[in-house]
């Protein structure tokens, strides 16, 4: 008979395949954040993450690393090591009084006093070694306190190092500073543990100890979480650490689009999205009667159900005629281009605008190119300079923080050249951008320049840049805008591009950029939200 035994929840247990889905999520939002693997993973291990389904939350490197010194310094505020000498000290006096009074008894040459041994603890008990005791008692003592010599020496480091630091009320006898400096030692062993990734040196069980249940489990999750991801055949490790195998880049895609997708169902529905893996598929195509001339796409379900309420036919079977007939809707297929011009400026990383940008960079990319295959896509990056973010490059996007300035008039002249070569004529430019333009062309040469004021703008920049929107729109190429930067001078250079180019300038929070271009992508080619 087969049995099953049920335990609590420890960490140590093979996460269920929901959860290895909620830890690769974590994974991959963190790439969408602008991290590249081996920070995504870092990061993880450091702050820790939640496991919503088991209403567990797993705790980082740092949660743990914060609680130690947390109880290192209560144990500072509590306790004080002026006193924890005393006991062997006193021991000390008391059988050398005890021992010079069995001498005199005796009539025998009296013992040293205390305060005629050599200074320090340590060296009055070595002093002693070779003295003959006649009063048994005192002989005991000296040999307990001879035999922990080590204890001593141990508790005098401790003492130097840290006694300044112990400033409670609670004194300590000689036994409770030994409990004290082992229970410190632990505490500081596994901070230093952890903090330099020692991982195979801890101890579980004195982990489990020192700062409980939910910290082994947790620590068992964090040993698991490379090989979740790496189980995947996500990442693959290289002599530069760990980067995204081509599974992953396409899984990264699959996960922006999916998560948008949902996400915007749940807004417009009020729906959840459920346990399914959220691969952002599209409700099927509409229907609708056949007209003569239709192309016969047939829409076998809903032709069957319209036929069977008008009864059999001669043979008994379902009766089909034109009538019953009907076919799904499709746009006419024309191939397009589209070319999404990706702001990768310092002032990005800023309220999430990165990380909205680029996760709609990434659903859109993955939605064209898994649906539309003929179609072509590109994506942009620029900040200083401008240049095509293709697959890895896009995946591993972040902002430019040593390259601040802001040269659109450089991504409109890549995307012309990119759109031209497709060869495709039904093309647009999508634009997300924070900022205005700060670095331009002259004859092949790259200028850049600050605004004028601090609100103010770059002028020399901005007349490049839209003298560039003027060529553009006389190749009628589409171009729209999205702002998310709500500043006066930012939003007319906007609405003055729009003007030249009669296409779209959408001022837009970072939450909402995906429902913007994602929901209106879906919605020109036919599907459905």
């Amino acid at each position: 008979m087969k049995r099953l035994r049920y335990s609590r929840w420890d960490g140590t247990q093979q996460l269920f395949s929901d959860k290895k889905k909620e830890i690769i999520d974590h994974f991959m939002e963190n790439i969408m954040k602008g991290m590249s693997p081996n920070t995504s993973m870092a990061q993880m291990l450091w702050e820790g993450f939640p496991l919503a389904g088991m209403d567990f939350r797993v705790m980082g490197l740092e949660e743990m690393i914060e609680q130690i010194q947390s109880q290192k310094e209560d144990l500072f505020s509590q306790y004080s090591l002026e006193k924890i000498f005393d006991k062997p000290m006193n021991d000390l006096r008391f059988l050398l009084e005890d021992e010079a009074m069995s001498r005199r008894e005796a009539g025998a040459a009296p013992p040293p006093t205390y305060d005629e041994l050599p200074a320090g603890l340590l060296k009055k008990i070595r002093s002693l070694k070779k003295f003959d005791f006649i009063n048994e008692e005192s002989r005991e003592l000296f040999d307990n306190w001879q035999k922990r010599e080590q204890d001593i020496l141990d508790l005098y480091d401790f003492y130097s190092e840290y006694a300044e630091r112990f400033f409670g009320e609670e004194y300590l006898d000689f036994e409770q500073a030994l409990e004290l400096m082992r229970q410190f030692q632990a505490l500081d062993q596994l901070q230093k543990q952890l903090l330099r990734g020692q991982f195979e040196q801890i101890d579980e069980e004195q982990l489990r100890q020192l700062l409980g249940d939910e910290a082994k489990a947790s620590f068992n999750i964090l040993l698991q979480l490379p090989n979740v991801v790496s189980d995947e055949k996500l990442i693959q490790s290289t002599e530069w650490g760990i980067e995204m195998t081509p599974r992953g880049l396409r899984t990264l895609g699959e996960t922006a689009f999916g998560k948008l997708f949902h996400h915007i169902k749940k807004d417009r529905r009020g729906e959840n999205p459920g346990n399914a893996p959220q691969t952002g598929e599209l409700l099927p195509d509409s229907s609708r009667p056949y007209r003569y001339g239709d192309r016969f796409d047939l829409d076998l379900t809903q032709t069957i159900l319209n036929a069977i309420p008008r009864g059999p036919g001669a043979d008994g079977g379902i009766a089909l005629d034109p009538e019953a007939f009907y076919v799904r809707e499709r746009e006419q297929m024309v191939t397009t281009t589209t070319a999404v011009l990706l702001d990768l400026s310092w002032s990005m990383s800023r309220d999430g605008r990165f990380e909205a940008a680029k996760k709609v960079a990434l659903a859109l990319d993955h939605y064209i190119r898994s649906r539309f295959p003929k179609d072509k896509v590109h994506t942009i990056g620029f900040s200083t300079e401008a240049v095509e973010l293709k697959g890895r490059e896009l995946a591993m996007a972040v902002w430019d923080a040593y390259r601040p300035f802001t040269n659109l008039q450089g991504a409109l002249q890549l995307a012309m050249q990119l759109i031209k070569r497709s060869g495709n004529r039904n093309n647009r430019v999508l634009v997300i951008t924070d900022g205005q333009p700060t670095a331009y062309y002259i004859d092949g040469a790259l200028h850049v320049e600050f605004p004028e004021t601090i609100n103010g703008i770059s002028r020399n920049a901005c007349m490049a840049t839209l003298a560039e929107v003027k060529r553009v729109t006389a190749q009628g190429m589409n171009i729209e805008t999205f702002m998310l930067d709500d500043s006066p001078v930012l939003l007319e250079f906007t609405r003055e591009m729009a003007r030249i180019n009669k296409g779209r300038a959408v001022l837009c929070r970072p939450g909402k950029l995906g429902e913007l271009i994602l929901v209106e992508e879906i919605k020109r080619r036919g599907g459905k939200i």
